[in-house]
């Protein structure tokens, strides 16, 4: 396989897929961004510059907008993606079928040395997966937007082989990217399953009209957002104590959201075509801003955080029980 992974093919031009087009293209790799929808393409590209620019305006290290954007091609084609790639990167829709025709294409058009990696958020890929693909086929997962947030989960299947693993990891943290290793698959792997959590309980809190959309989110911003950077999610409870913590827990029953009942709210707004910031509408109304300038904002405030964080250390690496 190829020492440096010097070519990556992102398969899927959309929220993710140009996000960690461009992670790749910040760390010097030739990119072939793939999509089959020109549209999608068009707009990727254009979001891809306007991360730059706002790179550039709040990056210590100097980046030069068009020296990474020459090294990311567009592509409508896979047959002229995927060949000669040393990394495809599978970013599609999550939907078993699709990724399914798109694995059994890659068994048929990409080189024997070619490792494959998905950013799928929660599914059993290595189920979908020819034969031919098992020991060079891993997850690794990106967070949005993945080239500010450096997280990627990374997972084997019962076949990957060790030394695709370490590749893709080495390479991902020579780029800055933070790699957790996990020992095996479980759908969400580690973040989405605590996010999953928390989502099932402020949508019962919007559901059954506990508090409005915006005062839930100043409540996080007021506690959790203050201390999750210093504290994580696991010492928390070693600093808040582990009796008082299992006494709370052993305590009368706050009776949490558990089911797997979907929100009314949740559904009522997909169905309207509500779906968030890409459309100007979710749980708030983003119609009065220019797509590009919000992501812009949100890039630079995130930023401000990672730089602060980057400031403290990593607090973590204590060993657990």
């Amino acid at each position: 396989m190829a020492a440096d992974l010097n070519r990556v093919a992102v398969v899927g031009a959309g929220t993710m897929g140009h996000g960690i087009g461009l992670v790749f293209a910040l760390g010097g790799h030739e990119v072939r961004l793939v999509d089959l929808d020109a549209d999608r393409l068009r707009l990727a590209m254009e979001l891809i510059q306007s991360h730059l620019e706002g790179l550039e305006l709040h990056r210590d290290d100097a980046v030069d907008s068009g020296t990474v954007l020459r090294r990311i091609t567009p592509l409508r084609d896979p047959a002229e993606g995927l060949p000669g790639a040393d990394l495809v990167v599978e970013a599609i829709v999550e939907k078993a079928e699709a990724k399914r025709r798109l694995f059994q294409e890659m068994g048929r058009s990409i080189g024997p040395e070619t490792l494959v990696a998905s950013t799928t958020s929660y599914m059993d890929v290595f189920s979908l997966a020819p034969e031919e693909l098992q020991p060079r086929l891993l997850i690794a997962h990106f967070y949005n937007p993945p080239y500010i947030v450096p997280l990627v989960e990374m997972v084997p299947g019962p076949r990957t082989g060790r030394a695709a693993m370490g590749r893709v990891i080495e390479v991902l943290e020579r780029m800055g990217m933070t790699c957790i290793r996990m020992k095996k698959y479980i759908p969400g792997f580690i973040i989405n399953r605590l996010q999953r959590a928390l989502g099932r309980e402020l949508f019962h809190l919007i559901d059954a009209g506990v508090a409005d959309p915006a005062e839930i989110d100043r409540a996080a911003k007021a506690s959790l957002a203050i201390r999750l950077p210093v504290m994580g999610v696991v010492a928390r409870y070693d600093f808040a104590g582990l009796d008082a913590t299992l006494n709370n827990i052993k305590g009368e029953p706050i009776h949490l959201a558990s089911g797997s009942d979907l929100s009314p709210t949740l559904e009522r707004l997909v169905e309207e075509g509500h779906y968030g910031v890409k459309t100007g509408r979710g749980f708030f109304d983003w119609s009065d801003r220019d797509l590009k300038e919000l992501l812009r904002e949100r890039d630079r405030r995130l930023l401000q955080v990672r730089k602060l964080i980057a400031e403290w250390g990593d607090s973590g690496g204590r060993k657990g029980i």
